[in-house]
């Protein structure tokens, strides 16, 4: 998105025991303009030396401090992803020329970019009892949070097993019907104490509803859901409230005693 900032870290390309002849400021933050534009205030040059250059980019920026084949850093998703500013600080995207090194040129060097992590969107439908979602919070459950990444490489390590598990917001308090939210590649909707709670909905009026009987494309009905990086699963979800059904029954009469007795007008 235009004005999004991305960290662009640039090394020289040196064999083993050379020193680098141009340093490059770790990293170079650019700003998106739109349509795959890019800019940066400090315009980098090719090295004197006439050598390649190897290029890696990071989305958000402040993610990688730097390109440290032996240190990895934890990443972790925004819980509250309700917000446009929260879930694009969620949404870990990393970047790279088609080949590196890149030898000089004068035509743009174009950095592929690709998603990390896995996006979840929820689309909620009216179902029988109700008459307005307005403002429903949806939340995706037993989630874990925390991942980490390679910043050579550009690899994540999976779902950090040892963090606790939390809700993720994925929409709160709003008109739109639709949200999405970025989790780490993990199994969700689990089966714990012999339910699937995977996806919540709690009603403006305070009701709250837990997803049930999912099914995939061919309605075939699905448990536990590997969420894989680079992928959207889209879940939607018909938000009924259980019908009030009212039956009858009666106890046949039980004996009360027998008794005899006058009435008289009164005076």
């Amino acid at each position: 998105a235009a004005g999004e900032k991305i960290d662009v870290f640039i090394n020289e390309a040196v064999n083993a025991g050379e020193t680098a002849t141009t340093s490059y400021t770790q990293p170079l933050v650019y700003t998106a303009g739109g349509n795959g534009a890019m800019s940066t205030s400090d315009q980098p040059y090719y090295p004197t030396s006439g050598k390649n250059v190897n290029i890696y980019a990071y989305y958000p920026s402040g993610t990688v401090t730097s390109i440290d084949a032996n240190s990895e850093v934890d990443f972790t998703v925004v819980a509250d992803q309700s917000s446009d500013a929260n879930y694009k600080a969620s949404d870990l995207i990393y970047g790279t020329p088609d080949k590196n090194p890149v030898g000089r040129t004068k035509n743009h060097v174009n950095i592929t970019f690709k998603h990390l992590l896995s996006k979840v969107t929820v689309t909620l439908k009216q179902g029988a009892g109700i008459k307005n979602l307005t403002n429903a919070k949806v939340e995706l459950l037993n989630v874990l949070p925390t991942t980490k990444l390679d910043p050579s490489t550009g690899t994540i390590s999976g779902a950090e097993a040892d963090k606790d598990k939390i809700a993720i917001t994925v929409m709160d308090k709003g008109t739109n019907l639709s949200g999405s939210a970025v989790v780490i590649p993990q199994t969700l909707n689990q089966e714990v104490e012999g339910k699937r709670r995977f996806i919540r909905v709690t009603l403006n009026t305070g009701g709250v509803l837990y997803s049930q009987n999912l099914t995939d494309a061919d309605n075939e009905p699905i448990g536990d859901i590997e969420m894989t990086a680079g992928n959207e699963y889209k879940y939607e979800i018909t938000v009924n409230l259980t019908s009030l059904d009212i039956t009858s029954s009666i106890n046949p009469w039980g004996p009360g005693g027998s008794y005899t007795g006058e009435a008289e007008m009164e005076e």
